[in-house]
C-alpha cells in the first residue's frame, strides 16, 4: 500500500476542488491560479539533500501534473463515477499508509552490532552480489581546479589527509568513503571504464561528471558477481534490511491486533 509522492499530490489536488486560490507571492511554481508553495514542495521531497537537477525535475513533474489535472477538470473527468471510485480507494490507501507511518514512527527499533552480525550470519546468501561491484572512496567538486588540487594531495600523501584538508572547501559537494557500488550504478560511462582498470588503492584521474562537476575516486577493492562481502563492508545494508523486517513484523502484529479488536464478518 505504499503510495508515491505524486499520487499523494494528485489526491490533494482532487480534494482542493475547483475553487481558485488567492494570489500568492511566496511560491516556487504556478499554473494559472494554482500554486506550489515552499511548504508543499518540502512535503514532496527532502530538500536538505536536493541537487539543482533534482529540484528542477520535481518542479517540472508538478507542473505537468497540474496541467493535466486542470485539463481533466475542464473535461469533467473529475465528475465521472470511475474517477470518484478510484479517488475513494486511493484515499483509503493513503489514510492507511499515513496511519502505518505514524505507528512506526512511535515504535523505536533497538538493535546492537551483535544483533546485526547474527542476522547477517543467518541470511548471508541474501547479501550475495548480483553484479560486479566496487568498494571505493569518491569525492565530487564543483570546479576542476579544486578536484585537481585534491588529487595531487591524495597521490602525494594519502586519501584521508586529502579529505581532511578539503573538508571545509566550499567546492567539495560529495565525500563518500568505503562505499560499495554496483558496476551498473557507476556513471558517467567514463567513470565505469576507469573504475574497471584501477588497481586496489589506486587513485583515478579527475573525471568530468554530466552536470559540470568533477570527481576523483580511489579503488579499494573489487568484488566479483556472486561474492558475499564481509559484514563491515555492507553493515549499513544489513541494518537497513534488518530494520525493514522488524517494521514488517510490527505492522503484521498491529494488523492482527486491529483484527481481533473489531467486529469482522466474512460471508461465503
Amino acid at each position: 500500500m505504499k503510495l508515491t509522492k505524486i499520487l499523494f499530490l494528485f489526491i490533494v489536488l482532487a480534494f482542493a476542488g475547483c475553487s481558485k486560490e488567492p494570489k500568492k507571492k511566496d511560491f516556487i511554481a504556478r499554473v494559472n491560479d494554482s500554486y506550489l508553495t515552499r511548504e508543499e514542495f518540502a512535503s514532496l521531497v527532502d530538500t536538505t539533500k536536493l541537487t539543482p537537477i533534482d529540484r528542477e525535475r520535481i518542479i517540472k513533474d508538478w507542473l505537468y501534473l497540474e496541467l493535466l489535472y486542470q485539463k481533466a477538470k475542464d473535461k469533467k473527468i473529475t465528475e465521472q463515477d470511475e474517477f470518484k471510485n478510484i479517488l475513494k480507494t486511493s484515499t483509503r490507501e493513503l489514510a492507511a499508509a499515513l496511519l502505518m507511518n505514524d505507528y512506526l514512527s512511535s515504535e523505536e527499533i533497538k538493535y546492537s552490532d551483535s544483533d546485526l552480525e547474527i542476522y547477517f550470519g543467518k541470511n548471508k546468501n541474501s547479501f550475495q552480489l548480483s553484479i560486479e561491484s566496487y568498494l571505493m572512496n569518491k569525492v565530487i567538486f564543483k570546479t576542476e581546479n579544486e578536484a585537481i588540487k585534491f588529487r595531487s594531495v591524495a597521490v602525494e600523501s594519502d586519501w584521508t589527509k586529502a579529505t581532511n584538508s578539503f573538508s571545509n572547501d566550499s567546492s567539495l559537494i560529495i565525500n563518500r568513503s568505503s562505499e560499495l557500488i554496483k558496476e551498473n550504478d557507476l556513471y558517467p560511462f567514463q567513470l565505469m571504464k576507469i573504475a574497471k582498470d584501477l588497481f586496489p588503492q589506486e587513485i583515478s584521474i579527475v573525471i568530468p561528471e554530466n552536470n559540470d562537476n568533477y570527481s576523483v575516486i580511489q579503488m579499494l577493492r573489487k568484488y566479483e558477481k556472486g561474492t558475499i562481502p564481509n559484514f563491515e563492508v555492507i553493515k549499513q545494508r544489513v541494518a537497513d534490511r534488518f530494520i525493514a523486517e522488524k517494521k514488517k513484523q510490527l505492522i503484521d502484529d498491529y494488523l492482527k491486533e486491529l483484527y481481533s479488536n473489531n467486529d469482522i464478518e466474512i460471508k461465503k
